[in-house]
C-alpha cells in the first residue's frame, strides 16, 4: 500500500481511510445494483514495480469498476481545475487523485506520473484518452505508450463490459445493467521494445488496445459457448 504522499503542488493528499471507505462503498453499490463481476484478478502483478491499469473507456463507471475489486490504492488522474473547487478538490486529494493540466505541453505532470510509477504507484490510464461517445472502441493515443516505455511499469490490459449500457454519456444516473471487468495478463513494454520515438509509443498503445479487444472477444466467445451449452 502506498502511504500518504504529496500532490504535484506539494500539498498532503492521500487519506487511506477515506479511500478505503469510498472504494468499499462503491463496491457494495456495484455488487447490488450493477450485479458486478470480476475476472482475471490472478493476473494482477505481485511485485513492487509500478503498474499501469489500462481499461477501455466509455462511461464514468469505468474508473471505479477498475478499482473496487483491488485491495490497494489505485491512483486516478483528473483535470487540475477540479482541484480548485473546495469540497471536490479536498475529496480528490484525500483519494490520492493526481492533477493533470489540460494542455499537451504539461511536461511537468507527465514527468511526475513517470516518477510515481517508478516509485511503485498503480495508476489508471485510458489508452483512448477520453470516453467513447457510442460505446465502441476508439483509436489509442501515444501517451500511454510513452508512460509505459519511460517508466518501465507493468501494463495490465482491462476490459470493462456493460458500463456504457449502464451509464452512457447522456444519462444522469446509472441504470441497473450488469457491469463486469476482466484483467488481462500483464507485460512490461519497456523490456520488450527498445525503440524510441512517437511511432514506438503509438505501437505500444496499439498493442495495449489490441489486448483489450482480445479480452472482449474472449468474453464474447465464452458467453456464446455457455449459451450453446444451455440449449
Amino acid at each position: 500500500m502506498i502511504e500518504s504522499s504529496t500532490s504535484f503542488t506539494g500539498q498532503t493528499v492521500f487519506k487511506p481511510w477515506f479511500y478505503t471507505l469510498v472504494r468499499d462503498s462503491l463496491h457494495v453499490f456495484f455488487l447490488l445494483y450493477l450485479r458486478f463481476k470480476t475476472g482475471g484478478l490472478e493476473n494482477i502483478p505481485r511485485d513492487s514495480r509500478g503498474v499501469i491499469l489500462a481499461p477501455n473507456h466509455a462511461s464514468y463507471l469505468d474508473p471505479p469498476a477498475v478499482a473496487v475489486a483491488i485491495k490497494r490504492h489505485v491512483a486516478f488522474m483528473a483535470k487540475d481545475y477540479l482541484f480548485r473547487k473546495p469540497v471536490l478538490g479536498r475529496a480528490l486529494r484525500w483519494l490520492g487523485v493526481l492533477p493533470i493540466k489540460t494542455t499537451k505541453e504539461d511536461f511537468r505532470s507527465v514527468r511526475e506520473l513517470i516518477r510515481k510509477l517508478k516509485q511503485g504507484y498503480w495508476i489508471v490510464v485510458f489508452p483512448e484518452g477520453t470516453r467513447s461517445s457510442d460505446g465502441r472502441f476508439k483509436e489509442p493515443e501515444a501517451g500511454i505508450g510513452f508512460l509505459a516505455m519511460k517508466s518501465g511499469a507493468w501494463v495490465v490490459p482491462i476490459y470493462v463490459g456493460g458500463a456504457y449500457e449502464a451509464f452512457p454519456r447522456q444519462s444522469k444516473w446509472p441504470r441497473p445493467v450488469k457491469v463486469w471487468t476482466v484483467y488481462g495478463k500483464p507485460f512490461i513494454p519497456a523490456e520488450e521494445c527498445r525503440a524510441d520515438g512517437e511511432g514506438a509509443y503509438l505501437a505500444v498503445a496499439q498493442r495495449i488496445m489490441d489486448k483489450i479487444k482480445n479480452l472482449k472477444d474472449s468474453q464474447s466467445d465464452l458467453m456464446a459457448a455457455r449459451k450453446e451449452q444451455g440449449k
